[in-house]
C-alpha cells in the first residue's frame, strides 16, 4: 500500500480517536449534519501574540487590513467573473476540455499539476487556516475589537477528515464599527493567504528551483492522452512517456515543441516525436475550440529531468520540498481567492452583506438582495462540481 494512504489512514483513525476522548469539550455546527457538519475546539492558543503584534504595530496592522479591503472587492469581482464566465463556457462551449470547479482534496489529480499528496495537503491546509485565522485576529485586536477565543476546527464530510482553525472576534460589538473596519477584518484572513503564496513563490524562486536545476539535467518532457480518438493516442503516444525528440531534433523540454506547435503547424500537417530510440508521426486535427488551430490530443504536459550522478542522496528531499512548496503556492492562492466569492458563509460573502447594507437604504431589501446572490454563486458551485464530476448533459449539442 502506498505511504501517503497509509498515513491518511493513520491520521483519520488518529483524529476520530483524539475527537472522542474530546468529545465533552468539543461544539459542533451542523451545516447538513450528519453528511457536513464542523468540528470546533475553542481555545486561547495566539491571542496574546496577537495582542502583542497589534500593540507594538498597529499602525502597520491597520495599513494591512485597509489595503486588504481594495484587493478582497477586486478579487471578489475577479473570482466573481470567473465562476460566471465558467458557467457560460459550460453551457455554450459544452465540448471545451477545461476543468470546471473541483474540490481540491488529498489523491485528486488537478490538470496541470498532478497527484495532491496526502501529507503535503495535511500540511498546506494547516499553515494556511493559521495564516487566514491569525490575520483576521489581530487586525481585529489593532481596532481593539475583542477577539473572545480561538482554536482548532475539523470539516466533517461524513467523517472528520479537513482540518481547519478558526479565531472568533466579539460579533456584536464588530458590526457596531465603522464599515471600513469591518471589511478590513474580513479581507485580511484571504489576502494574507495570497501575500503567503507569493511569499512561497519568491523562496520556490530563488532558493528551490536553483538548487533543482544543479542537480538535475533536463531530458524531455512528458504528457497525458486526452482520450484514444484523438491523434496522438492513434499514433501509439502514451500517457507518461518522455518525449525528447520534436521533428528529429533533440529537445530538452516542452519550450522547445510548444512555440514551433503553436505558430508553425496547421491542421492536418504531419509531426513527429521520438521516445528513445522509438518514432512517431502524428497528423494533427483541427482544435473544436479554433478550427485554425492544430490538434494532437495530449495535456498536462510538463518538463522531466533526471538527477546528475553525486546528487541521488539529496534529490528525494529537494523534490519533496519542491512539492510542498508547490502545493501551499496553490492551496494558499486558490482557497484565498476563493474566500472572497460573494457566498454567505465565506469573508467574501459577509464583506458584500455590509456592502450592500450600507449602499441600499432598505436594509430588508439590502438582505434579500444579498441572499439572492449568495444562493446564486452556490448553485453556480454546486452545478459546476456535478459537471465536473458527473459529465456535461449540454454536450450532446455541441
Amino acid at each position: 500500500m502506498d505511504l501517503e494512504v497509509i498515513i491518511a489512514i493513520v491520521f483519520v483513525l488518529f483524529l476520530c480517536i483524539l475527537l472522542y476522548l474530546k468529545r465533552k469539550e468539543l461544539v459542533v455546527q451542523k451545516i447538513f449534519y450528519p453528511f457536513l457538519y464542523i468540528i470546533m475546539y475553542r481555545t486561547k492558543l495566539g491571542l496574546k501574540l496577537m495582542d502583542s503584534l497589534s500593540e507594538k504595530y498597529r499602525e502597520y496592522v491597520k495599513l494591512f487590513g485597509y489595503i486588504s479591503v481594495g484587493i478582497g472587492f477586486v478579487g471578489m469581482i475577479y473570482v466573481a467573473f470567473s465562476v460566471v464566465l465558467l458557467i457560460f463556457k459550460i453551457i455554450f462551449q459544452p465540448t471545451a476540455t477545461d476543468p470546471g470547479v473541483m474540490l481540491v482534496l488529498p489523491f485528486t489529480n488537478i490538470p496541470g499539476l498532478g497527484i495532491l499528496p496526502f501529507t503535503d495537503w495535511l500540511i498546506s491546509i494547516f499553515v494556511l487556516a493559521i495564516v487566514h485565522e491569525f490575520a483576521h485576529g489581530v487586525v481585529a485586536r489593532a481596532h481593539n475589537l475583542e477577539v473572545t477565543s480561538s482554536g482548532f476546527a475539523i470539516l466533517g464530510v461524513l467523517i472528520p477528515i479537513i482540518p481547519a482553525a478558526f479565531v472568533e472576534p466579539n460579533e456584536k460589538k464588530m458590526k457596531k464599527q465603522q464599515d471600513i473596519v469591518q471589511y478590513s477584518i474580513l479581507a485580511a484572513g484571504p489576502v494574507a493567504n495570497i501575500v503567503f503564496a507569493l511569499i512561497i513563490l519568491l523562496i520556490s524562486s530563488w532558493i528551490v528551483f536553483p538548487i533543482e536545476a544543479k542537480i538535475t539535467q533536463p531530458v524531455g518532457f512528458s504528457f497525458d492522452i486526452m482520450n484514444g480518438s484523438l491523434p496522438a493516442a492513434q499514433a501509439g503516444l502514451t500517457t507518461g512517456m518522455i518525449i525528447d525528440y520534436y521533428n528529429d531534433k533533440k529537445i530538452k523540454s516542452y519550450e522547445d515543441f510548444v512555440y514551433n506547435f503553436q505558430y508553425c503547424v496547421k491542421p492536418e500537417d504531419k509531426i513527429s516525436f521520438g521516445s528513445g530510440n522509438q518514432s512517431y508521426v502524428i497528423t494533427t486535427t483541427a482544435n473544436p475550440d479554433d478550427k485554425t488551430k492544430p490538434l494532437i490530443g495530449v495535456k498536462n504536459i510538463k518538463n522531466e529531468v533526471k538527477v546528475k550522478g553525486g546528487y541521488e542522496w539529496l534529490a528525494p528531499f529537494i523534490f519533496k520540498i519542491k512539492s510542498l512548496l508547490k502545493w501551499l503556492f496553490i492551496l494558499n492562492l486558490l482557497i484565498g481567492l476563493a474566500n472572497l466569492l460573494p457566498l454567505g458563509i465565506v469573508d467574501g460573502g459577509r464583506m458584500l452583506q455590509v456592502a450592500l447594507h450600507k449602499v441600499v437604504n432598505n436594509k430588508e431589501k439590502a438582505q434579500k438582495i444579498w441572499v439572492f446572490i449568495a444562493v446564486l454563486f452556490l448553485v453556480f458551485l454546486v452545478f459546476g462540481l456535478l459537471i465536473n464530476y458527473l459529465g456535461n448533459p449540454f454536450a450532446m449539442f455541441g
